[in-house]
């Protein structure tokens, strides 16, 4: 009986250990992508702005990094992670949230190639963000960052440099928020 207890026990330590939690959010340690490559949580933090938690974000690699350039340059898959746990954020402040991002980290230049991409991108986001919604964008060589919430689909957007440029805007070098950047590079 003892050894029983025993095994189960362990288990139970063992199942805990394999996902993160941040702020009430359970974020699995590993994922696997639609081709069946597994991404290894990367790191976990929160989204605060003005002392309020707006979400959760996550980031999966291939290889765990701590490297911006090094993981801007890999050409494998990835995926950014998004949990709200705020009780509700308005579409006009999403885009604009996401519109901050894009140009305080692209040129004048880069922004105008980008922008066919990132007006596609708005264009998923047609309605709040509340709490217990979930956002992922998952980049898979090839075919492009797929954009979803709540295990729906909202499109795909092409290109790697947009995919670079998303992923600037919590990893470059002016992040939403730059605690959120260090947890997400596992720092």
């Amino acid at each position: 009986m003892r050894t029983l207890i025993l095994a189960i026990s362990l288990l139970c330590g063992c199942t805990a250990a394999m996902a993160a939690e941040v702020s009430g959010v359970f974020i699995d340690n590993q994922i696997k992508t639609s081709s069946g490559q597994t991404l290894l949580l990367n790191g976990a933090g929160l989204r605060e702005k003005f002392w309020v938690d707006v979400y959760v974000g996550s980031l999966y690699l291939a290889q765990k990094s701590d490297d911006v350039t090094r993981i801007l340059s890999t050409h494998g898959p990835w995926r950014i992670q998004l949990d709200f746990v705020y009780k509700e954020v308005a579409e006009d402040k999403l885009l604009d949230s996401w519109r901050e991002g894009f140009e305080q980290n692209q040129s004048a230049e880069a922004l105008q190639k980008l922008q066919p991409h990132i007006d596609t991108f708005y264009g998923f986001f047609d309605n709040s963000a509340v709490a217990k919604d979930r956002f992922r964008f998952d980049y898979l060589p090839g075919s492009g960052t797929a954009v979803s919430k709540n295990q729906q689909i909202l499109g795909v957007v092409p290109g790697k440099d947009f995919s670079n440029a998303l992923l600037e805007i919590w990893l470059g070098n002016h992040p939403a928020d730059k605690d959120l950047k260090k947890a997400m590079l596992g720092l």
